[in-house]
């Protein structure tokens, strides 16, 4: 999170990129942020489900 918050104020401070556009992406991470990887985490109930699964065989 810090790397990618990191990389877009380097790209604003050379003027690569608006104010606008920098505000836009910090309203809306993680949803804009495309250099990181965002994975889902299972309930904890269906976690338990597959653990007990996997333990019968």
């Amino acid at each position: 999170m810090f790397r990618s918050w990191r990389k877009l104020a380097s790209k604003l401070e050379r003027g690569e990129i608006s104010k606008e556009e920098y505000d836009r992406w910090r309203y809306k991470y993680p949803e804009l942020d495309k250099a990181g990887r965002w994975a889902k985490v299972p309930s904890q109930a269906l976690s338990d489900a597959l653990i007990e699964e996997l333990k019968k065989g």
